[in-house]
């Protein structure tokens, strides 16, 4: 499964210097990996509100992909919504 994702970063992310927020790619391709999830690639999303779209692969089901997303978001801490404020995200089969 594919999951084409497009994020809409805080301001707080939005105002780190240009070489720490390209720092946070790397960080993020790992953490998906670290669940089983695979990092396509990154883009600019041009004509939405969103700064970012990034796409997804899973060989399993939907599970993995859900659980890193969750991670990723930092839900149920203190960390949610730091840097990423929302997201959409398609899934294709």
């Amino acid at each position: 499964m594919k999951y084409i994702t497009f994020c809409e970063l805080s301001n707080e992310f939005l105002r780190l210097p240009l070489d720490e927020r390209h720092s946070y790619v790397p960080i993020w391709t790992k953490l998906a990996a670290e669940h089983n999830v695979k990092t396509l690639f990154w883009g600019m999303p041009m004509g939405v509100k969103e700064h970012i779209v990034c796409v997804f692969e899973t060989k399993k089901d939907g599970e993995a992909f859900f659980n890193f997303e969750r991670e990723w978001l930092g839900l149920g801490t203190p960390e949610a919504g730091k840097f990423v404020k929302s997201l959409r995200t398609i899934t294709v089969y």
